[in-house]
């Protein structure tokens, strides 16, 4: 028997659901590396273990969007002489969404990685997550690049604000094979982005103190106490430490051999109860 082929292209079902969906805004995204799946039987805890876990399946959540506007995704037409109208492609399409607050740490985050290559999931308030079928799965639209669009200071008329921007690989397989999850927990609440901050020497011999990388916060007496009652588990080249709620310093005892402690990656933090933060 020779190959056949089907033409999938010709179909067309033009039922709707018998329960259809109740859409609503938009309130985040979470970023995944390109090929991850959503979990199928995900829970609030394991989506809160899944923003700490290691890459490449950690999820990065970003949130929360007051705004969506869509930009490109709309067929081409054209006609061949005095031929009919063709749809000859779909235009590139990218989303908007506009963040509830500017944030230049956030801002800084999306600039430095808008040369790669991700997936992207939304949420919205009513806790269904979208994205596209594979099999029984379900994956991240696939993006060319994401990138920020910042206002860093108010106008005269206007506070300061920040776009993410999500420019979809494949507009119309975007269309054709979107799906989505509904889930009975709130997921906004169970996400978490981490902040990267940096374990600083204070000058004097063994005193560090917990700083954000941009902006330079003191977050020493949001974790100093949990971080020093779990050294071994949260730090790297430290033998023990303790905290001073007084003076906010951490006091860390180095392992031998070690010239300077750093902080665990984010899924041994978690694991330590540290929750929020990555090195």
């Amino acid at each position: 028997m020779r190959p056949t082929r089907n033409c999938r292209s010709g179909n067309l079902d033009t039922g709707v659901s018998k329960c259809p969906l109740d859409l609503a805004h938009v309130k985040g995204a979470i970023v995944v590396d390109h090929g991850t799946e959503f979990p199928a039987n995900a829970t609030a805890s394991s989506l809160e273990q899944a923003c700490h876990a290691d890459s490449p399946n950690r999820f990065r959540p970003i949130k929360t969007f007051v705004e969506y506007a869509k930009d490109g995704g709309e067929p081409n037409v054209s006609s061949t002489g005095y031929g009919g109208n063709q749809v000859t492609g779909y235009s590139p399409r990218t989303d908007k969404f506009t963040l509830d607050r500017y944030d230049h740490a956030l801002a800084a985050s999306l600039s430095k990685a808008m040369n790669k290559k991700y997936d992207v999931f939304y949420f919205d308030e009513n806790n269904v997550v979208y994205g596209i079928r594979d099999g029984e799965k379900l994956k991240g639209f696939p993006i060319t690049t994401l990138y920020p669009t910042p206002t860093p200071h108010p106008t005269s008329s206007n506070p300061a604000t920040l776009e993410v921007n999500f420019a979809f690989e494949n507009p119309r397989h975007a269309i054709e094979e979107a799906d989505f999850i509904e889930l009975d927990f709130d997921v906004e609440n169970a996400l978490m982005g981490l902040t990267p901050v940096t374990l600083t020497a204070t000058g004097t011999a063994n005193k560090y103190k917990l700083v954000e990388t941009y902006g330079g916060y003191d977050v020493t007496a949001k974790y100093g106490s949990a971080i020093a009652t779990a050294a071994s588990a949260a730090l790297d080249g430290a033998a023990s430490a303790t905290y001073d709620s007084d003076t906010e310093v951490l006091t860390i005892t180095l392992s031998q051999g070690a010239t300077t402690p750093t902080l665990k990656a984010p899924s041994a933090l978690y694991t330590a109860g540290i929750k929020g933060i990555t090195g």
